[in-house]
This record gives structure tokens, C-alpha cells and sequence, in this order.
């Protein structure tokens, strides 16, 4: 028996190997997990010419993957910010706003929140403007949850509560819906008043140096019992820069705006311990040209800190429209920031006058603006305001004081005007309740005139110019 099993095994690996033998080669197979067209209809094809076929297909092969990732482009890190080359932007001040963020001295549900804010954006839309510049740090607090800036009463209610919702990311992603560009407004330097000042947390840096005696003065001096940050201090500047660099990487908004509250002051006392350690230290500048070296490193650091942040994103500031009083008063040297790159993408002078107003008539005014711009990387926005249209009257403006009861077209030739100018890209307006009321959408009467001749005219203006 166990010769008999031995002799039957014996056959049958001989039979294995024997079909085995016999049997066709496998197919080699390409890249791509097929046959090549030659090796399954000409079986008998020459050698060499199906090696020649096969090295042709993986030659062309590579050469389509490398051209493919040589023309691939690559994603650029950050969010792209959408702006527009003419720019119309409104204006959206924490005034417009704070009864669409509170009700009853709390922060609105989000349900509510939304519904109103829906609203605001929709007119604005409606009035053909593709920009906002949305007010979120107007006295060194914050819109939205921070870890730098306390939230701000215009958004909870007062300054000692906390936020229910994040009011912001929703303005954010409503604005974008309606291809919007959103412009994050700030101000550089005021604070909160001395009674406000005491309810922010004590984990807030400001708080910090407020209840700090030893720096409180220096750090955070006070005026008419409003706190206001001395950018003199670094450590002053890099809060300020910190700030805006946590709002610019936690919301995809589309630029940073800062507005003319700069120094408030001309009494030397507001940074006398400041400016005294300068001049122990050999510093040479009187306090003017010293204030103005603090500001602009101010200036520089949040625009660095808006490139740093993602591509396209704009930084602007928008000063006083009387050039004289922003630079010998507030001490804001914009005409370094004008002239050299570094500084600013556009300027944005608030020319609130008429044609007819004695000291700073509207043309005039706009032309010495774009007067001072000496670099092509600074753009000029004329920034307009509706306040005179609706009281009738400009108190400061001498014999032109009742222009703006007289006519009704001001604001149209305004408008008109800025065509004229070379260097202007476009428009900003101030501010939404001029147009409509914040939380019933109803129209401001005292303004429609005005609005009627202007809007139009707004929707189809281009300040391109043509080659």
C-alpha cells in the first residue's frame, strides 16, 4: 500500500509541472494596471519591437505626469481676500450696529442677531455698495470672543458680560454670501471710560495695566475720563498689533481699517514720562516728530502684520479730512505713510464738506490729499459723510454754512468730483443710519433727497482708467 501511494504522488506532481510547462506566459502589465493594445492582439509580435512599444509608453506616461505637475499651481497659504478695483464702501459703525447686537442690555439671540443683521446687508447691497468697513474694536475691546481684547458692551451689553454666540464669524459669512468685501474697522488708540474700564475682567492685559499704579499712567493715560493707549510704549504698540493679528487669522475678513482717533491730545502731559526717558536715552526729536515716529511704527506693525496674514488683504487708514489738524493735533504723519511703501495700501481723508465751506471746500480739499500720495502702492478712497444732509446745516463752514439746506445734490457733485482725481479708486460713506434705521429698515427721511440724486449715479461709477 505505501508503494502504491507513493507511485500515485509521484504522478501527479509530474502532471503539475508537465501543464505548467506548457501553459502561455502571463502578460506583463503597465503602469496604468492593463495590457498593452500590442501584447493582447499580436501575441507573436518581435521581441524588440514590443520592448520599443513598451519603453515609448512609459516614456510618454512620465513625460505627462511631469508636465502636469509642472503646471499644476500651487494654493497659496491663507485666506484670498475679495476686493474690488472700485471700490464703494459703507461704513458700519459699533453706533449703527449695537442695537442689532443688544436687546434689553444683553447680547440679542442668534436667531434675532441674524435676522437683523440680514437686513442691514441687503440695503446695503441695494444701494450699490460692494464694501463694508464693520467697526470691531471701537475703545480697545472686541466684537467678537478674544483672548486679547475684553468684549466689547456695543455686543453683550455691558463690559462685564461674556458673549453668547460669536456675532462676527456670522457678519463674516452673511457679508461673503452677497460678495461683499469686508474691511475690519479699528481704532488705534481709545479706550473705554474710567467707570467701564473697572467692570473688564482682570485676565485682560489692559485691566493688567490699569490696575498696575506703577505703569497705569504711562501705559494708559487718561483724558476728559476716557483711557486712551500711549503708543510711545512697545509693549503699548505690540497689544494694539497682536490684536488685530488675532482678528485677521480668526476671520476671513478681506482688510484691516483704521480710523483717525490718534493722539487726543496736544498737552504734553499725555506722554510726558514717555517722552522724557526718549530724551535721557539721546533722543533728539521735539514731542511732535517723536509722537509722529510712535504712531508710524504703529502704522508700519499692523501693516506688516495684514501682509503677514493672507493674500490680498488691504490695510487703510482714514484720517481727519483736514490735513493741517491731523498732522499738527492728532500727529498722524501721513504724509510719510503716503510716500513710502510700507506703510498703507490706501488713505481714505474723511472730506465731510461742501463745495462751499470757507477753510476746507470738498475739491480743494480732495486735490491737496492726493497731492501728498508719491508712491504707486497708496491708492486714494474719498470718504463722504451724510450727517450735514440730514441736520441741513455745517456750523464751521462760514458763509457756505447752509449749503447742504440749499441743495440737494451736494453729495451727487461730490461724487462726480472724485472722477477727476487720478489716484482715486473710490468711495466710502458714513455711515449705515443715514440711510436706514439699524432695527426696522425704514429709511431715513431727512437724507432721501440726497441719497435719490447720489445712489444712482453710485451703482455705474468706475474710477478706472482706461489705457
Amino acid at each position: 500500500m505505501n508503494k502504491y501511494h507513493a507511485l500515485i504522488s509521484l504522478l501527479l506532481i509530474y502532471a503539475v509541472l508537465l501543464c505548467a510547462c506548457s501553459a502561455p506566459a502571463a502578460a506583463p502589465v503597465t503602469e496604468t494596471g492593463k495590457q498593452t493594445e500590442e501584447e493582447t492582439t499580436e501575441a507573436a509580435t518581435d521581441s524588440v519591437t514590443a520592448a520599443e512599444t513598451e519603453t515609448e509608453t512609459e516614456t510618454e506616461t512620465e513625460t505627462e505626469t511631469e508636465t502636469g505637475a509642472d503646471t499644476e499651481p500651487v494654493p497659496e497659504p491663507g485666506y484670498k481676500a475679495l476686493n474690488y478695483t472700485d471700490i464703494k464702501a459703507l461704513w458700519i459703525s459699533q453706533f449703527d450696529m449695537n442695537p442689532v447686537y443688544t436687546s434689553g442690555g444683553k447680547q440679542r439671540s442668534k436667531e434675532e442677531f441674524t435676522k437683523l443683521l440680514r437686513i442691514v446687508l441687503d440695503n446695503t447691497v441695494k444701494n450699490h455698495y460692494n464694501t463694508v468697513i464693520f467697526q470691531m474694536r471701537p475703545y480697545a475691546d472686541s466684537m467678537y470672543p478674544s483672548e486679547i481684547c475684553p468684549p466689547s458692551y456695543i455686543t453683550t451689553g455691558s463690559y462685564a458680560n461674556g458673549f453668547d454666540y460669536d456675532p462676527v464669524e456670522i457678519l463674516v459669512a452673511e457679508a461673503h454670501e452677497r460678495r461683499l468685501s469686508v474691511q475690519a474697522w479699528i481704532n488705534p488708540m481709545r479706550a473705554m471710560l474710567t467707570k467701564e474700564i473697572a467692570l473688564v475682567p482682570d485676565e485682560y492685559q489692559i485691566k493688567q495695566w490699569y490696575n498696575d499704579r506703577a505703569v497705569r499712567a504711562k501705559y494708559l493715560p487718561v483724558v476728559s475720563d476716557r483711557v486712551y493707549l500711549n503708543v510711545a510704549e512697545k509693549e503699548v504698540r505690540d497689544l494694539i498689533i497682536n490684536g488685530a493679528a488675532e482678528l485677521l487669522d480668526r476671520y476671513e475678513v478681506d482688510g484691516l481699517h483704521m480710523d483717525d482717533y490718534f493722539y487726543p491730545t496736544t498737552d504734553p502731559s499725555f506722554d510726558s514720562r514717555s517722552y522724557n526717558e526718549y530724551r535721557s536715552g539721546g533722543g533728539k526729536r521735539n514731542l511732535a516728530a517723536f509722537r509722529k515716529e510712535c504712531l508710524s511704527e504703529l502704522v508700519k506693525g499692523l501693516y506688516d502684520a495684514t501682509k503677514a496674514s493672507g493674500t490680498g488683504r488691504l490695510f487703510g487708514i482714514s484720517p481727519a479730512g483736514n490735513m493741517q489738524t491731523v498732522m499738527n493735533d492728532h500727529f498722524a504723519d501721513v504724509k510719510t505713510w503716503c510716500s513710502e511703501p510700507g506703510y498703507i495700501d490706501y488713505i481714505c481723508p474723511q472730506v465731510y464738506f461742501g463745495f462751499e465751506h470757507k477753510s476746507v471746500p470738498f475739491d480743494k480739499t480732495c486735490d491737496k490729499w492726493q497731492s501728498i500720495i508719491k508712491t504707486d502702492s497708496v491708492k486714494l478712497i474719498i470718504g463722504m459723510s451724510l450727517g450735514k444732509a440730514k441736520s441741513g446745516v455745517d456750523q464751521y463752514a462760514g458763509a457756505g454754512k447752509d449749503e447742504w439746506s440749499k441743495h440737494k445734490d451736494v453729495l451727487l457733485r461730490c461724487l462726480q468730483y472724485t472722477e477727476t482725481l487720478e489716484k482715486c479708486t473710490g468711495v466710502a460713506y458714513f455711515c449705515y443710519q443715514y440711510f436706514y434705521n439699524p432695527t426696522s429698515g425704514a429709511e431715513e427721511r431727512a437724507t432721501k433727497r440726497e441719497r435719490d440724486n447720489f445712489v444712482p449715479y453710485l451703482e455705474t461709477i468706475s474710477w478706472h482708467k482706461p489705457e
